[in-house]
């Protein structure tokens, strides 16, 4: 009995993978397909969906303001990226880490690209330069 329990945890073991992020899609969100191999590394979530532009679970813009403004960066957007810049960039250096400035974005499939380029523009404005795309992979 001990054998068969032995069995059944190494192959447990080896099927696991920690590999990948866990990430949970907006709700009312559909995720692109992509056919890339590679995983997600852990970050700043960005999700934009149909109607709102968050942070984590911050609200920081509407779309149908943002759709019809005519600045290229989105200032709340830009705001808070810096904000949250500037206190994990102090954690790191107390922590004697090299700070990581990276970030993920959810967008619905059929997000506006004038939305999407704004939010990239934005997020490189508050010194988000690496930015990843959520997306489901096709096998």
């Amino acid at each position: 009995m001990m054998d068969m329990f032995t069995i059944i945890l190494v192959f447990l073991l080896k099927s696991y993978s920690a590999e990948g992020v866990l990430v949970t899609p907006a709700e009312g969100l559909h995720i692109p397909n992509s056919q890339t191999q590679a995983s997600l590394k852990p970050a700043l979530e960005i999700k934009i969906s149909k109607t709102e532009i968050a942070v984590g679970s911050q609200v920081v813009a509407k779309i149908a303001t943002e759709i019809k403004s005519e600045d290229f960066a989105i200032a709340g957007l830009v705001e808070h990226l810096k904000m949250i810049r500037g206190k994990s960039k102090m954690m790191s250096e107390s922590l004697g880490e090299e700070h990581k400035a990276d970030l993920v974005i959810q967008g619905d499939r059929d997000m506006p690209y004038k939305i999407l380029t704004k939010v990239m523009y934005s997020c490189g404005q508050a010194g988000y330069n690496k930015q990843s795309f959520v997306a489901y992979q096709q096998e």
